[in-house]
């Protein structure tokens, strides 16, 4: 096979890129990008390589704007204040060491375009700086975490990869003695580096033994394929233990699921072209595309569980559906790619210039989607699903029907990546989720340490004050898919306290009914049990609040703001409002109820929403709510 095979047909992209409006788009957001990198690049081999999670505000945690001539001064993106220190100049060369990877694939695309020779001479350029410094590059990251160029093993992966692509569109402008000292002062050394390293999170090995078998596939040393497959570190090894029945990536993140097949894409595009057999990556990555398509709600977001990053839908992954969809034309691939491109991406994309819409892989790979997929759906197609979804290997569940979704996960597989939240629940409205799992900024900042995942941030329930300390199995009692209901289970949540948490979606609302049991048997003592729930939208009530201390002053209570509480023993309710909707709380009466209502942060300092607290006392408790939707036009 021959490396043009990845691009079938230039010609025909060049007109694309011409004519069609969203084509030419995609090309008028990248080239002048590209343009400035091929004009300016210059990289210095004494800068320090550090962690990209350091790359935000120090002040308000929202993400610094990335300037690719400020290496020492940095401005956020929200509130205006610069950061300079060591910490945040290292993640800048971080960052620029990678874009500059993903703008050689870019160049190579330009080059096929238009045909100037400065777009090859760029490329040349940063595999002779690689080539020239491989070796004395310094980088500073968490212990565990180093690269040889980048900074990180992880972005060594990625870079190497993007590099890659991009030399298979332009192998044959390369001489053969270019590509051996490529080959030899670059490439093998970073093969060796990749296979070698160990130890790292699983999404993160299968990014570098995907880019190891890259390097074997391109420069003909199909050992390194070998080794990338095999042994305890292989990509067949963590496909098995990590890709569980129904195709979920086992770090139950649907960021993370993405992020571990998006290296494993790549190269299995490049097992394609060289005609290379790899049945079980193959069969892997089918599951993994298949599987969020169940899991959607009907806007095309995904829930949020554990880390990842928030408000993430199809749109977001559109260049790995892509690539995909250009290896297997498969239907589901084809819905995918149609939700990516709706009315409202399309218009984001405009007035914003938009990085989700699909980008260059969708330049070199894409169609009119929705209209393809318009014409292909008919009654009989399973497209949307509309039904109920359960994944009881990964403790989720998801119930639909025609103006709601509510997504819950009532267990873990593992502890890494995850959020202390057994129980919580996700609930979508006509056309947005308005009770959302705000997932995570950047890991470096204290929001994400004290709030984002901890349990009070979620729609859930503390026991005593305190974070939910174990990641239990979850147990599911029962699921009834026609009657939209489901009942599970989580043991051990604290020690000697099971939940039980039974969801039911109606036509118009939700019914839950969250159990709290102590279970050890000599356990009579007094618990407080706090029951969470946070929405968007203004909040409306006639209860008696008046104004009231944090319930708490660690484990997230001390940064709920605005805080107000009363006592209520009888039935109580209270509202959010939306455009177009409103989403009403009604829960049953208790004596000895305290009710807290507070403004709580999302992903970022500067967004907030209203949640309410409910606090309840003793050896057990049920709390029976329910929640009524109304949509207006």
């Amino acid at each position: 096979m021959t490396a043009r095979q990845l691009v079938k047909d230039w010609p025909s992209i060049k007109v694309k890129a011409q004519t069609v409006p969203w084509a030419k788009h995609i090309v008028e957001q990248f080239k002048p990008a590209t343009d400035w990198w091929v004009a300016h690049y210059e990289d210095d081999p004494a800068r320090v390589a550090g962690w990209g999670h350091h790359y935000f505000c120090d002040k308000c945690f929202a993400e610094l704007v990335f300037d690719p001539v400020m290496p020492t001064e940095h401005k956020c993106s929200s509130c205006g204040e610069l950061r300079s220190d060591e910490e945040v100049n290292d993640a800048w060369c971080y960052i620029y060491r990678s874009n500059v990877s993903s703008q050689m694939f870019n160049a190579a695309v330009l080059y096929h375009l238009y045909g100037d020779e400065d777009y090859l001479a760029f490329i040349r350029k940063v595999l002779a700086f690689y080539c020239d410094h491989y070796g004395t590059f310094k980088v500073r990251t968490p212990p565990g975490q180093e690269g040889m160029f980048s900074g990180t093993d992880l972005t060594d992966a990625v870079g190497v990869i993007w590099m890659l692509n991009g030399l298979e569109l332009i192998k044959e402008h390369l001489s053969a003695e270019e590509l051996d000292m490529y080959k030899q002062r670059f490439f093998l050394p970073e093969a060796a580096f990749l296979i070698e390293k160990v130890g790292c999170t699983p999404n993160i090995i299968c990014w570098m033994k995907a880019a190891a078998g890259m390097i074997g596939l391109f420069f003909n040393e199909r050992v390194w394929c070998e080794r990338a497959a095999e042994g305890e570190y292989g990509i067949k090894k963590k496909l098995a233990d990590g890709l569980l029945p129904e195709g979920i990536w086992y770090e139950g993140s649907f960021h993370y699921h993405f992020y571990c097949a998006e290296g494993m894409t790549y190269y299995l595009a490049f097992c394609k072209i060289y005609d290379y057999s790899f049945p079980q990556m193959e069969e892997g990555l089918l599951a993994m595309y298949r599987y969020p398509v169940r899991f959607s709600f009907p806007n095309g977001r995904f829930p949020s569980p554990n880390d990842g990053w928030p408000l993430l839908g199809f749109s977001n992954y559109a260049h790995q559906y892509e690539w995909m969809r250009n290896v297997y034309d498969e239907a589901p691939f084809r819905y995918a790619l149609a939700q990516c491109y709706t009315d409202r991406e399309e218009q984001a994309m405009k007035d914003a210039m938009s990085t989700n819409s699909g980008g260059v892989p969708r330049l070199l790979f894409g169609r009119d989607w929705r209209l393809e997929w318009e014409r292909e759906t008919t009654e009989d197609s399973p497209y949307p699903n509309t039904t109920a979804q359960l994944d009881k290997d990964i403790y989720f569940t998801m119930l639909k029907n025609d103006t709601a979704a509510v997504f819950m996960k009532y267990g873990f597989v593992l502890r890494g990546h995850s959020h202390a939240d057994v129980m919580n629940i996700e609930i979508y409205l006509k056309d947005e989720i308005v009770s959302r799992d705000i997932s995570n900024s950047g890991y470096g900042s204290d929001l994400f340490r004290e709030w984002q995942r901890k349990t009070i941030a979620h729609n859930s329930i503390m026991v005593d004050g305190q974070n939910q300390p174990n990641r239990p199995r979850g147990e599911l009692i029962s699921f009834d898919e026609a009657g939209n209901r489901c009942r599970a289970a989580a043991d051990e949540v604290y020690p000697g306290v099971r939940y039980i948490r039974d969801i039911q979606l109606l036509a118009n609302g939700l019914q839950d009914v969250f159990e709290v049991e102590t279970t050890a048997a000599a356990d009579d003592a007094q618990h407080t049990f706090d029951w969470f729930f946070h929405c968007s939208g203004e909040l409306q009530h006639r209860l008696p609040l008046t104004r009231a201390a944090q319930p708490g002053d660690a484990d997230g209570y001390q940064l709920m703001q605005e805080t107000a509480a009363c006592e209520v023993n009888g039935d109580w309710e209270m509202s959010w409002v939306l455009p177009g909707k409103k989403v009403t709380l009604k829960m049953a009466g208790c004596p000895g109820t305290t009710v807290y209502v507070f403004k709580g942060y999302e992903h970022r300092m500067d967004w907030m929403r209203w949640g309410v607290m409910v606090r309840r006392s003793g050896i057990s408790a049920q709390f029976a709510a329910s929640y009524h939707f109304e949509i207006s036009e």
